[in-house]
């Protein structure tokens, strides 16, 4: 596949699941439990693997998407302030809770990412 393509290929990918992961963020429950379970109900302290996940994904999507420096400096610094304002927004909208273990966990997987994808290019 061309270089381009498929660099426009993760880019959409990226910005697709960068607004997944702000619908699922604002949202006022849970989304994906209402989706699966028919449940929005939140639980505290119950979703500590997804958070990383979420953000691992992002954030190595991002490293896929943009390959310069400079860029992917800004990006993996926006998205852990993406990561830290979405949390806080969770102090405000119903059927959130801020935990500081989730802003953590957002952290490490924005951080894993872009290391996983250092390796990766070694």
């Amino acid at each position: 596949m061309d270089q381009n393509k498929l660099l426009t290929i993760f880019r959409i990918s990226f910005f697709l699941w960068f607004i997944f992961v702000f619908v699922i963020s604002v949202y006022p429950g849970n989304i994906i439990g209402l989706i699966l379970k028919g449940d929005s109900s939140t639980y505290p302290g119950s979703d500590k693997l997804g958070h990383f996940l979420v953000y691992f994904i992002l954030s190595f999507l991002a490293c896929l998407s943009f390959d310069n420096n400079k860029k992917l400096n800004f990006i993996i610094f926006f998205l852990v302030f993406f990561s830290l304002i979405m949390e806080l927004l969770h102090l405000f909208i119903p059927n959130r809770y801020y935990e500081n273990v989730d802003l953590i966990m957002n952290f490490v997987g924005v951080i894993f990412g872009f290391f996983i994808f250092q390796v990766k290019k070694i």
